[in-house]
């Protein structure tokens, strides 16, 4: 299988390895995917969309982590955000719960990372379907989306 995420991170030449879970779609979560992928949860990231005045937003942080609203906000320099409800994901990122990764998101003002991700080299994403992860090199996907860095989780 070949996901749209899949195809423009073979387009830009950024080398990725497929993983596959399989997991009821109730029983969802990002720790129970870095269980069953055998990752840290501090390697596996999940991918968060915010919104602001009309503006999509994108953060990428670890499933042990909980995101802060405020520093997300300052991130994007931006007055307050409030996540996309799962119901506008699909229309808004083009992907669904469970499936949504920083790689050919529909509409975005911005990408960031939590700061946490320049302590591993090699991170897992979703790789835009559900039941598959894409195992990637950080520097590579970073430079590729052109995304900023700053802390974004709750201490």
């Amino acid at each position: 299988m070949k996901t749209n995420a899949m195809r423009m991170l073979d387009s830009a030449k950024v080398k990725y390895e497929v993983l596959e879970y399989d997991l009821d779609k109730d029983r969802f979560s990002g720790e129970a995917v870095s269980d069953l992928l055998g990752i840290g949860q501090d390697e596996c990231y999940k991918t968060l969309a915010l919104f602001h005045d009309h503006d999509v937003y994108i953060c990428v942080i670890s499933v042990k982590d909980e995101l802060d609203f405020r520093k997300c906000a300052k991130a994007f320099n931006v007055k307050n955000v409030e996540m996309v409800h799962v119901k506008d994901l699909l229309k808004l990122v083009g992907y669904e719960r469970g499936s949504v990764t920083p790689v050919g998101v529909k509409k975005n003002k911005g990408i960031c990372f939590d700061d946490e991700v320049m302590n591993h080299e090699v991170i897992e994403i979703s790789a835009g379907a559900y039941g598959y992860g894409l195992k990637v090199n950080r520097d590579d996907l970073l430079g590729y989306l052109k995304a900023d860095v700053a802390d974004l989780v709750k201490e």
